[in-house]
């Protein structure tokens, strides 16, 4: 009985996320935005969101968002849909999405 070659391979893709925030006109109003953007990614795709760049700046944000399967198609399709998520909310550009997905073998 051969063992799969694959099993316990672990797959896992990165996003960097640049966002436009237009109409927002204070901190406080982008937080509450980038609070539900990152919830949502995080309920519906299961994976983990930070905000990574242009913190203090009102109408940018840029997320970094991680994502493991036990296949590569998982991966590619949760990555996929990063984008479509966040521009869910009319009130949300994004501007730029770049990814990464590879796997480590057992």
């Amino acid at each position: 009985m051969s063992q799969d070659p694959t099993a316990g391979r672990v797959h896992y893709g990165i996003s960097r996320v640049d966002v436009l925030l237009p109409g927002i006109d204070s901190l406080k109003a982008k937080r509450a935005l980038v609070r539900r953007a990152m919830a949502t990614l995080e309920r519906e795709l299961g994976c983990s969101v930070s905000e990574v760049g242009a913190q203090d700046l009102w109408q940018r944000t840029i997320l970094g968002v991680a994502v493991a399967a036990s296949t590569a198609t998982g991966v590619d399709r949760a990555l996929d849909r990063v984008r479509a998520l966040i521009e869910r909310d009319p009130r949300v550009e994004v501007l730029h999405v770049s990814d990464l997905a590879d796997h480590l073998d057992p």
